[in-house]
């Protein structure tokens, strides 16, 4: 069982070449591919720094309302103050109103002779 040897027709100069044939486009093909990406982060740069502005703007905004709206607020609590403040001394005067009633009429109960 003797194998017979396996001759090689090809030139070690040409598979040498055809290497560096090879070699030299997945070169270009990584280059090209560094390109692109150097290109996407210039892009995603600028969308990024467009929307911070926008997202300034959009805040610069928010604030203006807000401040707006916590004017009015304050206003509606200061009325709303006073209100109860009135309300407060009504109500005072209800209670002492009873209270002076209720006296009237414990001392017109046991003293009845009082009120002639």
């Amino acid at each position: 069982m003797s194998q017979t040897p396996v001759n090689v027709t090809y030139s070690l100069e040409e598979i040498l070449g055809q290497i560096n044939q090879k070699l030299d486009t997945l070169q270009k093909d990584v280059t090209e591919i560094k390109i692109g990406q150097v290109k996407l982060e210039a892009e995603l740069k600028g969308d990024i720094k467009s929307l911070e502005t926008e997202f300034k703007g959009d805040i610069k905004a928010l604030k203006a309302e807000l401040k707006g709206e916590i004017k009015a607020l304050d206003t509606e609590v200061k009325g709303i103050c006073k209100r109860l403040d009135t309300q407060e001394c009504i109500n005072r005067f209800v209670v002492v109103g009873f209270v002076l009633a209720l006296k009237a009429g414990v001392i017109k109960l046991f003293f009845p002779s009082l009120s002639n």
